[in-house]
């Protein structure tokens, strides 16, 4: 049984709408998306490249799946370094993002405890806020699902799902921004649905 409603439900996809044309929201350039969504590409065809995932624990930890490929623990964090990136207008070649990450320059946490500190090989937090601008604070949220929602060990699962939900993750054209008091509203399917590029 529906407990919301068509009448709820088209009000929020209006909300949707409404949040989708605001003069509010800051303002993205769609050729830095763009260019963006082709690194994302490249990148995930590119075998000597660590994927990165979304997952609840071992954040900042580096696992060598069966495939070979390398596969990064994140929590939200990297996300965010991405849309940062793309508010502020700047973009990168994988040879850059190879460097940064055999550097530890790419935020893969938001806090580390000592002892995640002792397994983590990515230790560079977010810091401050990354979606601090105009005097207010944002939320992230995704299109797409990016949780893995599993219990499975990475070494079980499919390296090309893997790979889905690192684009996924990792690709701002999946991504959009609320202000974090109507922050709730980006996990409402309706509302979301609207936000497509």
């Amino acid at each position: 049984m529906d407990f919301v409603g068509s009448d709820i439900r088209n009000k929020i996809k209006e909300l949707g709408k409404l949040w989708k044309s605001s003069e509010n929201q800051l303002t993205v350039s769609i050729d830095i998306l763009t260019s963006w969504d082709t690194l994302i590409s490249e990148w995930a065809k590119d075998e000597s490249m660590p994927l990165i995932i979304r997952k609840g624990s071992s954040r900042g930890q580096e696992f060598t799946h069966p495939s070979g490929r390398k596969v990064i623990i994140s929590d939200n964090t990297f996300a965010l370094w991405v849309y940062r990136n793309v508010l502020d207008g700047k973009t990168y070649n994988l040879l850059e993002l190879r460097n940064k990450l055999n550097n530890n320059e790419i935020p893969m946490v938001y806090a580390l405890t000592k002892e995640d500190k002792k397994k983590a090989k990515y230790t560079k937090t977010l810091g401050k806020d990354a979606l601090s601008a105009n005097d207010a604070k944002w939320k992230l949220c995704h299109i797409e699902p990016v949780g893995m929602n599993s219990r499975k060990n990475i070494m079980d699962l499919d390296i090309n799902k893997i790979v889905m939900y690192f684009k996924r993750y990792a690709n701002p054209m999946n991504m959009f921004i609320l202000p974090k008091e109507i922050g709730g509203l980006g996990e409402i399917q309706e509302f979301i649905d609207e936000q497509r590029y």
